[in-house]
């Protein structure tokens, strides 16, 4: 499971190593073998846990695996994935970003 420290950096800790959950203020902590963490439960916090595996903000409503991006719509600004009609937005702002790592990480044919 990706958390995230008391000072915000990545982790990943195995759920038989979580000892109890609790909530404060609309924070869930995990309290581990490994110390307290913090469960990532907004999509910033998720953009946080898990951008060292190559997930990006594409859009203010999502979170991307830019790794399973199988083709870019320009024309309709979606992202879509492979064997699937599934899709996620992109906004103008982070166009650039996605046609950058697009060229440098063509998906498969």
């Amino acid at each position: 499971m990706r958390v995230l420290d008391l000072e915000g950096n990545p982790w990943d800790i195995s759920e038989p190593d979580i000892y109890y959950f609790t909530s404060h203020r609309s924070t869930i902590y995990i309290h581990a073998k490994q110390g307290v963490f913090l469960f990532p439960a907004t999509l910033s916090d998720l953009l946080v846990a898990y951008q060292p595996l190559g997930f990006e903000r594409l859009d203010r409503s999502n979170v991307v695996n830019l790794g399973n991006v199988d083709r870019y719509d320009a024309d309709r600004k979606l992202v879509f994935f492979p064997g699937q009609d599934t899709f996620s937005t992109v906004s103008e702002a982070n166009e650039r970003r996605l046609k950058r790592y697009l060229r440098m990480h063509p998906p498969p044919p």
